[in-house]
């Protein structure tokens, strides 16, 4: 018979084990949404419990990229916050590093902007959205003490270079196809490479004065 988690600790740890669980099924298969039944039993809860924490598998699964989001904008706010002064490499670093850290972030993150416009209620993508704009604002604030130019516009163009890039070159058997038959150039591969250089071309733009 399980226990219900009563006080906020407990209810937080619970909800925490319900995203790990649901997080390690879409790593195993990402060609497809786990239903609420399998995530459950994963997380060793009846389904009913994690209906107590999360009202759809879609809102489960915007909690999973809500949780990367945050852990991403945690870490730039930590390297930004030390008084070592910071480079666009340091900045690079982390973003590289919470990539190989997170699998399952570029993927889920393109999945859920589809969720928010089709199928998460207005109310709880307006709330995410929310919550997500004031780390991002709160990150923004942080980086200025590196890089004055820094900008909410400036952090979305990267942010639109992470997901566009990958979803160009995400392996799939279209492109493997592309590939053998030279419609497609097989030297980019190297998504975190691309991403780099094309990161780079955006800030070090942003960040170089205009000349009148």
């Amino acid at each position: 018979m399980q226990i219900r988690a009563t006080n906020p600790e407990d209810k937080e740890l619970r909800r925490e084990a319900i995203l790990d669980a649901a997080e390690q099924l879409w790593l195993t298969h990402p060609e497809r949404l786990c239903n609420v039944a399998d995530i459950a039993t994963a997380a060793g809860l009846a389904k009913g419990t994690v209906y107590l924490y999360f009202r759809s598998k879609e809102e489960l699964f915007l909690g999973i990229h809500e949780r990367h989001v945050g852990t991403f904008f945690s870490r730039m706010k930590t390297r930004a916050q030390q008084a070592t002064p910071m480079t666009l490499d340091d900045l690079f670093s982390v973003n590289r590093q919470f990539l190989l850290d997170f699998p399952a972030f570029l993927p889920l993150a393109t999945l859920c902007h589809g969720l928010l416009e089709r199928q998460i209620p207005l109310d709880i993508a307006f709330a995410f959205e929310q919550r997500t704009y004031t780390k991002l604002n709160e990150v923004v604030e942080v980086l200025r003490n590196h890089f004055p130019q820094t900008t909410q516009a400036l952090m979305l163009q990267s942010y639109a270079l992470f997901l566009g890039l990958w979803q160009l070159m995400r392996p799939t058997p279209l492109k493997e196809l592309m590939k053998e038959r030279s419609l497609l150039c097989a030297c980019t591969d190297d998504y975190l490479q691309m991403l780099e250089s094309a990161l780079t071309s955006l800030w070090r733009g942003a960040l170089t004065p205009e000349i009148h």
